[in-house]
């Protein structure tokens, strides 16, 4: 969710080209997010790269994570890019580890995702970028 609004909350004084190429950018960090989060969730399931298939999958997850990151901050400054990459990642995997890895889900769980999304949006918020 907090994706999907600093996706659609750009300042209106923004040109077109402007916008679409944050867009763009925005664009390339959930696809840095995303890649990384099939390369974590590869290397979780590898257990220890002891498969060589998951082992393969999550290089290449985090090789693309980088790509895509390093992508995005030609457009996004590096603060407001890093805060939704480890944040939206944190988030992400704590979802996927209670899903798909049967991970614990506790209050304090629950507590701690809602700080890291609180935290995303006041920081970015501070910084005077859109979230």
């Amino acid at each position: 969710m907090i994706a999907f609004i600093a996706i659609v909350a750009l300042p209106e004084n923004d040109s077109t080209s402007m916008a679409t190429d944050k867009r763009t950018a925005l664009f390339e960090l959930l696809l840095a997010i995303a890649t990384e989060q099939v390369g974590t969730s590869a290397m979780k399931a590898s257990e220890g790269f002891s498969t060589l298939e998951l082992t393969v999958i999550a290089a290449t997850g985090y090789i693309f994570s980088l790509i895509f990151f390093g992508k995005s901050m030609r457009i996004l400054p590096m603060g407001f890019a890093y805060a939704l990459w480890v944040g939206l990642g944190m988030i992400t995997s704590s979802i996927v580890g209670i899903l798909i890895f049967k991970e614990l889900l506790s209050l304090s769980v629950i507590l701690g995702l809602l700080m890291i999304a609180s935290g995303i949006v006041v920081l970015n918020a501070a910084r005077g970028e859109t979230v």
